[in-house]
């Protein structure tokens, strides 16, 4: 009897607690979600990697998954005599980690690749509805905190996407950019003008680790916060918005009709 498709979840990673807790959310997700489907991790980072195993920490969750990149989790595979695998990039937007994954080397595999959250039009719409619970109210100023990408600003264009969606149906929240355009510098200026009381950050990111602690929340005189100057409140990472990551696990229906 063939074995059902491998379900094998990419992500850059994170060392951090607040990370790590939203990465095992959406593994307690997925699991449910497929329960005859056995679900792989693998780090893209090397960087994340090295950390994680230099500091002895050689699986991740309290069900002890290896720490393993793409190429490791495919020599498992062959070696256990699994063909077919649903590949799914825990990514919001396209970029160099999706390309990354889709050229990893998988001989003798049979691979079906999913979609970043945002890669589907429609997505944009569904993902602002999904985070709208979230939302401050009439005094507080709501920034969608993105990470983006400076070196290739073309893989920002769905980062434009959504900001363009946000200005145009709600009043009072923004996207904004660590990284390449919108960046930040409309977006204060207005939530400044405004009048606005408080400001509310919600990271477009996967997991809440040092970008929401010390480039969003921290002291330091360029943080988003002190650049507002408004008593500032922070959400945790995408990864444990299960709403949100309902829209993101679609792509792994996709992928596993696609291997039938």
């Amino acid at each position: 009897m063939n074995k059902p498709p491998v379900i094998v979840i990419t992500i850059f990673g994170s060392t951090s607690p607040e990370g790590q807790k939203n990465l095992e959310d959406v593994d307690t997700l997925v699991r449910q979600r497929y329960p005859a489907h056995d679900v792989r991790w693998a780090l893209t980072s090397e960087f994340i990697l090295k950390k994680l195993r230099e500091s002895g920490r050689n699986t991740m969750f309290e069900r002890k998954v290896p720490v393993q990149n793409l190429e490791e989790v495919y020599d498992d595979l062959r070696r256990e005599g699994v063909s077919k695998a649903s590949v799914q990039s825990l990514l919001v937007m396209t970029g160099s980690e999706y390309s990354d994954a889709l050229t990893t080397p998988a001989e003798g595999l049979d691979i079906e690749y999913g979609y970043p959250l945002l890669a589907p039009p429609d997505n944009i719409e569904r993902v602002a509805r999904a985070l709208e619970p979230k939302f401050g109210d009439s005094e507080t100023a709501t920034v969608l905190c993105s990470h983006g990408n400076a070196k290739h600003p073309g893989y920002n264009a769905q980062l434009l996407l959504m900001e363009k969606y946000v200005r145009k149906h709600y009043r009072g929240v923004f996207l904004v950019t660590l990284e390449g355009p919108p960046g930040t510098e409309a977006a204060f200026a207005q939530i400044k003008k405004s009048g606005f009381k408080r400001v509310k950050f919600i990271p477009m990111l996967i997991v809440s680790g040092e970008h929401i602690t010390r480039d969003i929340m921290g002291d330091g005189p360029n943080t988003y916060k002190s650049q507002l100057g408004l008593p500032a409140s922070a959400e945790g990472g995408l990864g444990s918005n299960q709403a949100v990551m309902n829209i993101w696990a679609e792509s792994i229906d996709w992928t596993l009709a696609r291997l039938k």
